[in-house]
């Protein structure tokens, strides 16, 4: 994750998060929150690049449910096969073990947000997910051959990562989220992002989300300094007030078409696992990867 990295044409790995736990189809009635939609938003992301989903559960009125994933993660596989790698995230209030049930689910995620704990909530109170908490989430999901994403909002977030490398068994080659824009994160802006990177091991592989204008700029820049963008409807409705996004294609294609004219073209879903660190997919009913 450097500039080098930008410098020698090193592929770059495309993630889309269709939908999320924050906006509801009251801001934007195109936000896919059905596992069919998603999964159609998933499968016109992948065509374009796109190599990880990120997906968020909802339930029939369309407000979070982590318990849903997995029903999601169907939706997925069904439409795109083995073509994209699954991610589940669930929203902040979410008890960890929801996650891991869905997790323990069918089919089984490549990898899972940690959220990293305690986070600072308000003037003087901090999130109930606690150090340990976190710790133990990690190992749960690695045991379960589920590769942690670790997400890292601001300074804070970063320090914890720190602290987590130092006491858990992440991998060689960590896999980290950093999301600019976030409530009570760091603000969205150029010199964010790159203040955080510079916190980042040098090592990890990065993916770079903002939230609402910011993406684009963001994410784009993410291009050029070794790290892989994010975008999607989870993060971003508009393109600008009055032009609401239809399709997390369109937001797609926009970093896609970025990648074409840089020195990075999209890794497909074999090298993104490769870079990942995610084990290859074995072909049913023999022991021959595919």
């Amino acid at each position: 994750m450097t500039y080098r990295q930008y410098m020698r044409g090193d592929e770059v790995t495309l993630g889309v998060a269709p939908t999320g736990y924050r906006y509801s189809t009251d801001v934007n009635e195109a936000l896919p929150v059905d596992p069919d939609s998603v999964a159609t938003h998933v499968y016109e992301s992948m065509a374009l690049g796109a190599t990880v989903a990120r997906l968020h559960g909802r339930d029939a009125s369309g407000d979070p449910d982590p318990e849903r994933l997995p029903e999601f993660g169907r939706a997925v596989r069904e439409l795109c096969g083995d073509d994209v790698l699954l991610e589940y995230a669930a929203g902040p209030d979410a008890p960890l073990g929801d996650l891991l049930d869905a997790a323990d689910g069918d089919p089984t995620p490549d990898l899972a947000t940690v959220r990293l704990g305690p986070t600072q909530s308000g003037y003087r109170s901090v999130s109930e997910t606690s150090r340990r908490d976190t710790e133990q989430f990690v190992t749960a999901l690695t045991d379960r051959g589920v590769t942690p994403n670790l997400l890292v909002t601001g300074g804070g977030d970063a320090h914890e990562l720190d602290r987590l490398r130092d006491r858990s068994a992440l991998p060689e080659t960590p896999v980290v989220t950093l999301l600019l824009g976030a409530p009570e994160g760091a603000v969205g802006s150029p010199l964010s992002l790159l203040s955080l990177l510079d916190a980042i091991p040098e090592q990890a592989h990065v993916f770079v989300r903002a939230t609402g204008p910011n993406q684009y700029p963001l994410t784009t820049l993410a291009f050029f300094v070794g790290a892989h963008p994010m975008v999607g409807m989870g993060d971003n409705l508009f393109f600008d007030p009055d032009t609401p996004v239809e399709r997390n294609a369109q937001l797609v294609r926009m970093v896609a078409q970025m990648a074409q004219r840089s020195l990075r073209s999209p890794a497909d879903v074999d090298a993104a696992r490769r870079r990942l660190a995610l084990p290859a997919v074995v072909a049913e009913g023999n022991d021959v990867e595919a």
